[in-house]
């Protein structure tokens, strides 16, 4: 079997969006039952345990098991195990998250809800762009330090697993060195113009720095298989690069006259 093609399917699986698609990307790929999955999924989450990516390597196994019992009972039984236990965990997150949620809450403590209430990675990215100040604020970080201590005093296990997540994003990006942090600031804006304004008031987008670091990111896009983001970053450094050449209006006009060509 190749490695390479394997690897290149555990890819497409662990990133689906939904049951659907990753159960059609089981059919369609068989090698994702052979041993030789389990052996590099294994291989995967020792180094994210090890790394002390608890978060990622609990995703990777909970998609390990998945294949583990396709091989057992069939593809079809083992993602109805799946969906349910999904549904099950996620209505006891519900109860738990309800039960930890104040009911007068401060203005900080509201946008980090508001945060939490996010269904979807574009809903999360728009918050973070609405409210750059969680990016930078310690206090955020606190108040989900004591949620967590909360969830794990009551045993609120779904909910410590889903704050747990949300904690370790705003630490990632309160850690940023500070063009990175406003190159994810970039990047998270949901549209051209909001883009176009923050590229006027951040030179430091467009210097070689910039570009370079865009350059690390696509590389390492392109090392863990993820096409989508490969896109993505590959639009936005062409972006950047054109409005050092021609300047930010022009750049986003280019880039938003070749998206409606498309």
């Amino acid at each position: 079997m190749e490695t390479d093609r394997l690897a290149e399917a555990l890819q497409r699986f662990v990133n689906t969006e939904d049951w659907e698609e990753a159960r059609r990307t089981v059919e369609e790929n068989p090698e994702l039952l052979s041993d030789e999955a389990q052996e590099l999924l294994n291989e995967n989450i020792a180094d994210y345990r090890e790394a002390d990516r608890g978060d990622i390597a609990d995703y990777l196994e909970d998609h390990r098991r998945i294949l583990q019992r396709s091989r057992e009972i069939g593809i079809e039984r083992a993602f109805q195990e799946a969906e349910d236990r999904a549904r099950t965990a996620l209505a006891a997150r519900q109860r738990q998250l309800a039960a930890l949620r104040p009911k007068n809450p401060t203005p900080e403590q509201a946008v980090v809800w508001e945060l939490l209430d996010a269904e979807s990675p574009e809903e999360i990215n728009r918050v973070l762009a609405d409210h750059p100040e969680l990016a930078h604020s310690e206090e955020a970080i606190k108040y989900l330090d004591g949620l967590l201590e909360q969830a794990k005093s009551q045993g609120y296990a779904e909910a410590e697993r889903f704050l747990g997540e949300y904690h370790e994003l705003l630490r990632t990006l309160y850690e940023l060195p500070p063009l990175l942090r406003t190159l994810q600031e970039f990047m998270n804006v949901p549209d051209w113009s909001e883009s176009r304004e923050l590229l006027k008031n951040h030179p430091e987008l467009m210097t070689d720095q910039a570009l370079e670091t865009m350059d690390d990111l696509i590389r390492e896009a392109e090392r863990q298989g993820d096409q989508p983001a490969m896109r993505a970053l590959r639009t936005y450094r062409q972006v950047l690069q054109r409005s050092r050449e021609v300047g930010p209006d022009q750049a986003v006009d280019e880039i938003v006259r070749a998206e409606k060509a498309h």
